[in-house]
């Protein structure tokens, strides 16, 4: 699996403008980031972006604004585990939760989580060594629960063949895509990593 992350502070170009490039190139799942969003902002680019997605057979998820999201009719949220009160938000098909440790991972997993992203897989604060101390514990994660473990954090083409080795079930990225001026090429790379690892 292959998530995009479409968020307007990370975009070389118009968020919607962006994501629609990244839509096209047709990853498994589009999630919105609210962060430096109104509510009315999120809403107004959550209708624009999860129509693109739609037309594009890719699915679309929402953040941050949940009850916006179910206002209008999303189907997938993604939600951070401190964020949690109890179980993970009803009505929707697919609960993703961001989480830190194995612990976490469990704990969403036992709280209803559909899958959980796991964001410290490289060291952001190292990136002229990319230390990649974190493939040790996505592995950990990936034998810990029963959902699909998804990489995340400092992912980029180059490291597709690391975290897939690690088992994750797919990788998450930002910078990747909305830095992209061809999300194509993004995608081709990591199914050609996926299908050279079945071989």
């Amino acid at each position: 699996m292959i998530i995009a992350v479409a968020d307007r502070n990370a975009s070389i170009r118009p968020l919607v403008e962006q994501a629609g490039l990244v839509a096209e190139a047709r990853p498994d799942m589009i999630i919105l980031k609210g962060e430096g969003m109104t509510e009315e902002e999120y809403v107004e680019a959550a209708k624009a972006i999860s129509d693109i997605c739609r037309k594009n057979g890719v699915e679309f998820c929402a953040s941050t604004f949940i009850e916006a999201a179910s206002s209008l009719g999303v189907k997938n949220i993604c939600v951070p585990i401190e964020g949690l009160e109890g179980f993970v938000p009803a009505g929707f098909d697919k609960v993703l939760v961001h989480v830190q440790s194995e612990k976490e991972a469990t704990d969403a997993e036992r709280r209803g989580a559909s899958a959980v992203i796991f964001g410290n897989v490289f060291d952001l604060s190292c990136k002229s060594c990319r230390n990649a101390k974190g493939l040790a514990t996505l592995r950990c994660l990936t034998g810990a629960v029963d959902i699909p473990t998804i990489g995340a954090g400092g992912i980029l083409q180059d490291v597709f063949n690391e975290v897939l080795a690690a088992e994750a079930a797919g990788i998450c990225m930002t910078s990747g895509f909305m830095r992209s001026k061809d999300p194509v090429v993004v995608v081709k790379a990591y199914r050609d990593a996926r299908a050279r690892l079945r071989v």
